[in-house]
């Protein structure tokens, strides 16, 4: 397989494989490997590091979204 450019459509289509990935492993070095796969599977691509690193950084900053937009619970003592 080859590396090729990779649109940005298609690194955010990496991120967001890398993002379901690190909501099921809470692990970025196995989302950062599961935004390969994506490529190899999805665009017949060897994705270089950089283009996977994009994509997980990507992924973190919707994560931050995510957890942003997550209202704080806070528990109070019931007697």
């Amino acid at each position: 397989m080859k590396t090729s450019y990779l649109s940005q459509w298609e690194i955010q289509q990496m991120a967001e494989a890398a993002l379901t990935n690190y909501e099921l492993s809470c692990s970025w070095s196995r989302a950062h490997d599961e935004a390969r796969e994506f490529a190899a599977d999805e665009f017949q691509v060897s994705a270089t590091t950089a283009q996977a690193s994009t994509a997980v950084r990507i992924a973190q900053t919707g994560w931050e979204g995510i957890k942003n937009c997550v209202e704080k619970v806070t528990y109070e003592e019931q007697e």
